[in-house]
């Protein structure tokens, strides 16, 4: 099994720095960008503050604790609050969000070709729904986008435009032809064609549907997406790094065997676990000293990446088989099937109670650190679950990311 987690991760690498490896890849000016630099920036321009989402939302939601000294912060107001509206823990995910909303925009004002439109309609939505996963409640900026003139749309209207916008580009998608006039990189390896790019594209609007509890519209884009219960688990789209000129590391990697390590997995990742669970040996190593840091602790060195170039995945096939057991659970059913077919993929044994806890701890298990324990946890109002360690001192867990200061009128 542990054979199969790095097959996928080390074939994107492979070509992870040729592909990414065009002409100014980073925010290109929109008077001489090509589609190409642009789609190259879209791409680049995702993975901008990624991991400062990443550590956001799993310190929030308890799945594991980001212990710098150099900044007090990542225990302190992600845990404790107050959450600083003017501070980079809100403002640095938004802000490159809304900086690819921006490129996304470029791009579909400088041609009306039906690829590039599909392309960055879709972009853009996974951008918003990853601003929308932080602010929650609180909504997000959508179209027309007119800074500080605009106030964030509702949650519910937020999670519309969304869907609108997948929609949209699935409409593009099955008007561009065959063959993109763009290249993509190696994180899009097998889903670089209208038609496979549109498998992706579904695969975002399933999850979406999820979240709105639509779960008939969900069943349906599943379908129409590249879900596969007998295929690989790890299949899916990747943001991926490289060590070229104007190319990043994996900021979320650390060496686990290291003196220290900044990201460690809460103690509950293993008392939690079920006995002989793989996912719990391949995600997390236990090291032999313990990390105390601010009254927190733990020894589970996160291990979920194993190198510093290794991609963090947009979207995969294993969440794809969970979230239609999470919609035929909405839909009355227990979730079984897919659950036991997640089960399989790792040799564990049949659960035999489905429903909504046994889902919850499947994609805990599956999809550790990749920015979704939180938001499912909220969907169902469980947050107040999640573990509290150090409850005398007032700690909290969040529903919502506040709007960024620099966005509130008269800030």
């Amino acid at each position: 099994m542990k054979i199969i987690k790095y097959i996928l991760p080390l074939f994107l690498f492979a070509a992870a720095c040729e592909d990414l490896d065009f002409p100014d890849p980073n925010s290109p000016s929109t008077a001489s960008a090509t589609v190409q630099s642009l789609v190259t920036g879209a791409e680049a321009g995702m993975r901008a503050s990624l991991s400062n989402y990443l550590i956001g939302v799993s310190s929030v939601g308890r799945e594991a604790y980001h212990f710098e000294p150099a900044d007090p912060r990542y225990t302190g107001e992600l845990i404790h609050g107050p959450l600083d509206p003017g501070g980079f823990v809100v403002y640095s995910s938004w802000n490159s969000r809304y900086r690819v909303i921006k490129n996304s925009r470029f791009l579909l004002e400088k041609t009306a070709d039906k690829g590039v439109e599909g392309f960055a309609k879709t972009v853009e939505a996974y951008q918003l729904l990853l601003a929308l996963n932080m602010q929650n409640n609180n909504g997000v900026k959508i179209a027309p986008y007119n800074g500080l003139d605009s106030d964030p749309a509702t949650k519910d209207n937020s999670f519309k435009e969304i869907a609108k916008l997948l929609d949209e580009a699935a409409s593009a998608l099955d008007a561009a032809g065959s063959a993109f006039t763009f290249k993509l990189s190696s994180g899009f390896s097998g889903f670089d064609t209208p038609s496979t790019f549109k498998q992706f594209n579904r695969a975002l609007r399933g999850r979406v549907a999820v979240y709105m509890g639509e779960y008939d519209v969900a069943l349906t884009a599943l379908e129409q997406s590249f879900m596969d219960p007998a295929g690989s688990m790890y299949k899916g789209v990747y943001h991926v790094f490289g060590s070229g000129q104007g190319d990043n590391a994996n900021g979320m990697y650390e060496n686990p065997n290291a003196s220290f390590v900044r990201t460690m997995a809460h103690m509950s990742f293993k008392t939690d676990a079920e006995a002989g669970d793989p996912r719990y040996k391949f995600k997390v190593v236990e090291r032999a000293d313990t990390t105390t840091y601010d009254g927190l602790k733990s020894n589970l060195a996160v291990t979920v990446w194993s190198g510093a170039y290794d991609p963090i995945a947009i979207i995969r096939n294993e969440e794809l088989v969970l979230l239609k057991a999470e919609a035929n659970i909405g839909k009355g059913g227990n979730g079984l099937t897919e659950i036991n077919v997640v089960r399989a993929a790792y040799g564990l044994d049949a659960a035999t109670t489905g429903g909504i806890d046994q889902l919850l701890h499947e994609k805990r298990y599956s999809l550790f650190m990749e920015g979704h324990r939180w938001v499912d946890m909220r969907r169902y109002s469980k947050t107040a679950t999640l573990p509290n360690d150090r409850s005398d001192r007032g700690d909290q867990v969040f529903d919502s990311f506040p709007l960024p200061e620099a966005e509130t009128k008269g800030k």
